[in-house]
């Protein structure tokens, strides 16, 4: 597990791997992704992704989560704000290969100071392989 990131803006990306990881492990063997890797999750429920950044005003925000989801059927994962699920449930639906990366965008609410986002898997198939969040 590494530890997390602390960035001053909000309005940036915040790649997967210099987030707090649980049941997953930091990847590159799939192409397309940004930064030095992503995330790919255990086959387990509950594994997460956790990224800590500083917002310098309470806002709400557009989240877009860039995954890849090479199975046939949809991995669910609740996302997380501040430790209130804002999302549940929400679907990342297959995107054709390990290598085919998509984004899921949803508005969340940022609060001034310290802020935290989760990606948790909901089904034992764990959640799709996560490259970054930008939260613009």
């Amino acid at each position: 597990m590494r530890g997390y990131q602390l960035v001053s803006a909000a309005s940036a990306d915040h790649q997967a791997e210099d987030a707090r990881v649980s049941q997953g492990v930091f990847a590159s063997d799939h192409t397309g992704y940004s930064g030095s890797g992503f995330v790919n999750y255990d086959n387990v429920t509950g594994g997460y992704v956790e990224w800590t950044f500083n917002s310098n005003a309470a806002a709400t925000a557009t989240l877009d989560l860039r995954y890849a989801n090479g199975t046939a059927a949809n991995r669910p994962m609740d996302i997380a704000v501040n430790g209130t699920v804002v999302s549940a449930g929400r679907a990342f639906d297959p995107t054709g290969s390990w290598d085919t990366w998509a984004t899921s965008s949803l508005s969340v609410p940022l609060k001034s100071g310290t802020n935290t986002v989760r990606a948790t898997a909901t089904t034992s198939s764990g959640g799709p392989n996560v490259d970054k969040i930008t939260v613009r």
